[in-house]
């Protein structure tokens, strides 16, 4: 069963889900940070069409907190969110988080990787935009890089 679309305009065949990494190579200015500010400008600008759970938006700004960012970087963070014309926030309910728990078990990962693996299946995509490899252990997952898609 597919969540309810937000009000804003979106098209509905989202291609593919983004982990939190990629939101904070920019953030945190690591060193793969400019491919991942190209292609999120390309999800800014609706050519590319993706999602983020609500689960990886919080753990973005606790990263960004515990880096020593404060309240003024996160609320610009989260606004910024706002303009994204191809960027759907993921809900994971108290259900998809349950569900995530046999992820845990069945491939291996850790809680955050398992809520994403859960949030592929229910949105009916297989691809993830990661530099995390852990997801090579599940099966049915194509892990993407932003660099793999520029």
């Amino acid at each position: 069963m597919r969540p309810e679309r937000s009000d804003r305009r979106m098209p509905s065949s989202i291609g593919m889900l983004l982990d939190a990494n990629v939101f904070l190579e920019v953030e945190l200015a690591e060193r793969h940070g400019e491919a991942c500010r190209a292609l999120l400008g390309k999800v800014r600008d609706g050519i590319i069409v993706s999602a983020i759970t609500d689960f990886h938006v919080d753990s973005i700004a606790l990263v960004m907190e515990s880096h020593g960012k404060g309240w003024k970087e996160l609320a610009l963070f989260l606004a910024s969110l706002l303009r994204y014309k191809g960027l759907r926030i993921h809900p994971v309910g108290l259900g998809g988080r349950i569900r995530a728990i046999s992820m845990m078990r069945d491939y291996g990962l850790d809680f955050d990787d398992a809520i994403a693996v859960q949030a592929l299946r229910e949105l009916s995509i297989d691809t993830i935009v990661s530099y995390d490899d852990d997801f090579d252990s599940v099966d049915w997952v194509k892990r993407r890089t932003p660099e793999s898609l520029l």
